[in-house]
């Protein structure tokens, strides 16, 4: 990553060869290494998302303990095997998992409360937490970019009975109809700019991970 002190890149062939990207030193505070001052090799928290750029892979990498308007794009030659191992098959901590399907579930039960029959919602989601909790599962839909997921697809989420469900006082209410459409997706946040000095230039944008569900609410009693 690049020294962010003074500006400068560090060759990630050193990160190439690691066992992980799980380093933060100063190679001339070391007494046993080569002469070379190597500064700044930052963690790599992980990965988000991956995007072909011409015949190369770039992946978008969050730095930890940097904000995530920081992120940025990197080829995967710079990348060590453990993040791409963890990118294609991540194993979240569960209190992240827990977070994102609590989104999850009050985002759907704020759509049952609308009058409209056809429901759609966006929200941020994690995307290492939806791959998590739904690789290999769904089927894909006659509308492009969308799978849809039956009831059963929602196991390893661990929801209570009738989550997908609000009723009132008296039993009476409606219910998400399965299967339903869900698709992951990045938006940007708003652009803007700033003057450095005699130039205006763009500020970072942060991509933020969202997932987008679409489905048809029924009436329904306990």
């Amino acid at each position: 990553m690049a020294d962010r002190s003074q500006g400068k890149r560090v060759s990630y062939d050193i990160l190439n060869n690691l066992t992980t990207v799980d380093l933060l030193y100063e190679e001339k505070s070391k007494k046993k290494t080569s002469s070379k001052n190597i500064l700044g090799v930052y963690q790599a928290e992980r990965l988000i998302t991956s995007k072909q750029d011409g015949d190369e892979t770039k992946y978008l990498v969050k730095w930890k303990g940097y904000s995530s308007f920081e992120n940025t794009w990197e080829p995967e030659e710079h990348l060590s095997p453990l993040l791409l191992r963890y990118f294609a098959s991540p194993k979240p901590e569960l209190a992240i998992i827990q977070e994102n399907v609590d989104r999850l579930r009050h985002g759907i039960l704020e759509c049952l409360r609308h009058k409209s029959p056809e429901q759609r919602i966006t929200m941020e989601f994690r995307h290492d937490v939806f791959k998590y909790l739904f690789h290999s599962k769904g089927r894909k839909s006659p509308e492009k970019n969308w799978t849809l997921y039956e009831e059963g697809d929602f196991s390893k989420c661990q929801l209570p009975n009738q989550w997908n469900c609000v009723f009132d006082k008296h039993g009476d209410g409606y219910r998400m109809r399965f299967p339903v459409k869900m698709r992951t997706l990045l938006g940007l946040s708003p652009k803007s700019h700033v003057k450095l000095g005699d130039k205006v230039v763009e500020k970072p944008r942060v991509y933020i991970e969202k997932v987008s569900i679409k489905f048809i609410k029924v009436p329904s009693s306990c």
